[in-house]
């Protein structure tokens, strides 16, 4: 038995696939997964070597994998470069060999911080031994999320807890529930905003001359690049696909602020929801968050969304986000961070500098 660990290539997508099959995971089709690193803004624009992630290999066949996604973020105007664990995944005879999967992965020269925002309990359990610590946001792991179609909601919930009961005991339960949580579910409509947002086709200048604004008013967060091209990596295929959207409030053409929104259905469950993934305003202003959220939940209820979910965030945003009144439920991901410089560690510790969502890492997939 010959054991390699070497650097991933496109060519191994086949084997990656039969890897992320084989426990049901997701992954991209192989047109998209190459375009995933190939259009990727700092791979584009780098001169250094960036592996895609690492490959264990038997005998030339792989048997685990390790992705290696590299992001481009601000603070205090320094440009920090940060790489996020993406789709990790060994087969069960070769866990041992996951261990040298992450030494590769936390061995990387010119990278300044490392995260993961996805970690199931396994690799949370490898980020801890590796002196990793979780964002310092006591509420990152509670999503919010606004009910916009109960009845199928209600499904969803007993698909999920494998509860087989007949239709009518379900109409029942619907019933009672619409009745129960009637404020709850329907504060949204009640909320009044008047301020003038509007869906967006494109990511155009506009938000290029936003960026450049919103990082100067937020010098002091740790921000993630928001320039048109890491937008469009984001989001442009998504977004002509249907399955995301923009919406901004501006002031002629200059932009005040937007939200994302990008599907993120449970297809096991014949859950339909969508998430904010991305809000930003200049000024924090609380009228233009109040506005762009309620346009994104009309968005959502008019494409037959089921729900519509908030992850993450900072408190102010939280607050204003409870204003409508969301349902809570406990993510089961913490969002790990680790530096090998002690600098970014002491800042990485204070809770103020964090503003995550997710856009960060790879759950915008």
């Amino acid at each position: 038995m010959t054991i390699n660990i070497r650097e991933a290539t496109k060519g191994d997508y086949n084997q990656i696939k039969e890897l992320h099959e084989k426990f049901d995971l997701k992954i991209l089709n192989e047109n998209d997964w190459s375009n995933f690193w190939s259009q990727n803004p700092y791979y584009l624009e780098s001169k250094k070597n960036i592996p895609i992630g690492w490959v264990v290999e038997e005998n030339s066949k792989v048997v685990g994998y390790l992705g290696n996604l590299v992001k481009e973020y601000y603070y205090k105007k320094e440009k920090i470069i940060i790489a996020f664990l993406h789709g990790w995944v060994v087969d069960t005879k070769y866990r041992l060999e996951a261990v040298l999967l992450f030494r590769k992965f936390f061995n990387q020269e010119n990278i300044q911080i490392f995260m993961n925002t996805t970690a199931n309990k396994a690799t949370a359990n490898l980020w801890s031994k590796n002196d990793a610590k979780k964002v310092p946001l006591k509420n990152f792991q509670n999503a919010l999320f606004i009910i916009l179609d109960l009845e199928k909601f209600i499904n969803s919930y007993f698909k999920y807890k494998k509860i087989n009961i007949s239709k009518f005991i379900k109409k029942i339960i619907f019933y009672l529930s619409r009745i129960f949580f009637s404020n709850k579910i329907s504060r949204w409509k009640k909320l009044d905003v008047n301020l003038e947002v509007n869906l967006n086709n494109t990511i155009d200048e506009n938000f290029e001359q936003f960026w450049k604004l919103y990082k100067a008013d937020c010098e002091n967060y740790l921000l993630l690049s928001r320039t048109t091209n890491w937008m469009k990596w984001h989001f442009k295929k998504k977004i002509n696909e249907g399955s995301a959207w923009i919406v901004s409030l501006r002031d002629n053409n200059q932009i005040l602020g937007y939200a994302i929104c990008s599907d993120t259905s449970n297809n096991k469950i014949d859950l339909k929801r969508i998430s904010i993934v991305d809000l930003v305003a200049l000024g924090d202003d609380e009228k233009i968050y109040l506005s762009l959220i309620k346009k994104c939940i009309l968005e959502g209820k008019k494409r037959n969304y089921h729900t519509v979910e908030f992850i993450g965030y900072k408190n102010l945003k939280r607050k204003i986000f409870s204003k409508f009144k969301p349902f809570k439920r406990k993510l089961a991901f913490p969002f790990f961070y680790k530096s090998k410089n002690q600098i970014y560690e002491n800042f990485l510790e204070k809770h103020e500098i964090w503003d995550p969502s997710l856009i960060d890492g790879d759950a915008f997939l």
